[in-house]
């Protein structure tokens, strides 16, 4: 953690030590986890009660101008409702631009996906400040959302039929569809690989994979990356299928689930057949 940083943070913990409004806070993120570096940043979560709310969010930017020297950024995320809201800033200590996000729950509505989420992991250990016990008690009800593990055969199928639907945009020299198609591809493969190995429970996908998922299975996943030019995503696609194939065949293996030669098979084939061919049919 930045020293600049640091000293921004505890200044916004003064302040709202004397803001009646808030109960308190914990830490969440890799600090929570023991795992920050001098990259992080801090993700305090604050808790407020409902009626409060409203009236709290907005003098957020507010409190962080006051412990900068400039608040070039204040971005609500879009999920931002009236039990939770992230606030992502970017803020200027000096020459220097650091990211500081705000999280504030609704005390009054724990059951809220996005409250729960950010209970994970977090206990009376993580806690910043407490003014009345609120946020003990809070966190000593264990809210939590589940870690929902994707479905195999779902990421199979999602995958050779948009393996298949590329032909099209191959023929058509429609680079951006190309683009998004190869992306639903990848995640795909992402989700083929979770399906297996995913025994965390925090992150998104790219923590998820980082942190389970075996070094050579995401090198396959790198593959999907090329200049965008046909030739270049033409030669990637051939290369990944054949990657993918196998991947899927191993995990079906080890689930006891039928793998779809058939299908898989047809695809990678129709799509060399097709490539070598003209435009037209």
């Amino acid at each position: 953690m930045h020293r600049d940083l640091e000293e921004a943070f505890f200044r916004v913990i003064e302040i709202l030590k004397l803001d009646k409004r808030c109960k308190g806070g914990w830490h969440y993120g890799s600090i929570s986890r023991g795992e920050s570096d001098l990259y992080s940043d801090f993700d305090p979560v604050f808790l407020v009660a409902d009626s409060d709310f409203k009236e709290f969010a907005a003098d957020v930017p507010k409190i962080l101008e006051k412990v900068s020297d400039e608040l070039l950024i204040f971005w609500g995320e879009s999920f931002n409702d009236e039990h939770f809201k992230n606030y992502c800033s970017v803020i200027r200590l000096g020459e220097n631009l650091h990211q500081f996000d705000f999280f504030i729950i609704n005390e009054d509505f724990p059951e809220d996906w996005m409250c729960r989420q950010h209970c994970k992991g977090c206990t009376r250990e993580t806690i910043i400040f407490d003014r009345e016990g609120g946020v003990e008690r809070f966190l000593d009800h264990g809210y939590r959302t589940n870690n929902d593990i994707p479905d195999t055969v779902r990421a199979i199928d999602t995958y050779w039929f948009h393996a298949e639907m590329l032909i099209k945009y191959f023929k058509r020299k429609d680079i951006f569809k190309l683009i998004k198609n190869v992306d639903i591809l990848f995640h795909s493969h992402v989700d083929l690989l979770l399906s297996q190995y995913d025994n965390l429970d925090w992150g998104a996908w790219e923590s998820k994979v980082k942190h389970c998922v075996p070094a050579d299975k995401q090198n396959h996943l790198t593959q999907y990356f090329a200049t965008a030019d046909f030739s270049s995503y033409e030669s990637m696609v051939k290369e990944c299928m054949p990657i993918f194939y196998e991947d899927a065949k191993e995990i079906c293996k080890i689930k006891g689930i039928e793998y779809p030669e058939n299908i898989a098979r047809k695809v990678m084939s129709y799509f060399q057949d097709r490539m070598r061919k003209d435009a037209e049919w």
